[in-house]
């Protein structure tokens, strides 16, 4: 009994803290860095071939253009041969028979337009008296200063490219060019040419 006492004794009252017995795991040690670690490269699957629709061949890029599907604008297409013709407001033949047998929908004592008979008459209760001001205004403004239209412009006119003159000397008669040869031959010319006589012979400047 009295051993068991004191083992007993001995692992509880060591006379150690609890820090040493307890808690053995609390070293504070430094907190690991952080490290960049490269990811490995994964090798790309081959990209499939990109062949034409029509005639099976393979683009010579990676990938078709960007402007496959582009389409020039209809201006581009126009054929500059066909002038555009001047453009005139259509004549409605059946205007006058609408007016005459569309259903007439009016108070009396009003009367339907569409009953005058003068052509001018209605033309003239239509612009004056029901046209708003806004669209009198609107029809004025678009209306042209002067009555002169240009046509419309027909062919362009071929080039006509400015011809320069060839660079080439007067001519000479050949009389009037002996007589030159002639006359610049008996000029008289001092040898000036800076050689080792012409030092020699030439007085040292005092």
């Amino acid at each position: 009994m009295l051993q068991e006492t004191k083992k007993v004794e001995s692992m509880l009252f060591n006379y150690e803290t609890t820090y040493k017995t307890d808690f053995r795991f609390g070293e504070i040690d430094e907190y690991p860095k952080t490290v960049y670690v490269p990811k490995p490269s994964i090798r790309e699957r081959g990209k499939p071939a990109y062949r034409n629709l029509h005639t099976l061949i393979e683009w010579k890029g990676d990938m078709p253009p960007f402007s496959l599907l582009h389409r020039p604008k209809d201006v581009v297409r126009t054929n500059p041969n066909n002038v555009q013709p001047h453009f005139e407001k259509p004549i409605d033949l059946d205007r006058e028979h609408a007016q005459k047998t569309r259903p007439r929908l009016v108070m009396t004592p009003a009367v339907s337009m569409d009953d005058i008979a003068d052509e001018r008459a209605r033309q003239i209760l239509c612009v004056d008296m029901y046209t708003s001001d806004m669209s009198r205004g609107m029809r004025e403004a678009v209306k042209p200063y002067n009555n002169v239209c240009a046509p419309l412009p027909g062919r362009p006119a071929p080039s006509n490219p400015i011809v320069l003159p060839k660079l080439q000397p007067p001519y000479v008669s050949p009389e009037w060019r002996m007589d030159s040869v002639t006359w610049d031959s008996k000029q008289l010319r001092g040898y000036c040419d800076p050689t080792k006589e012409f030092w020699l012979a030439r007085d040292p400047s005092k």
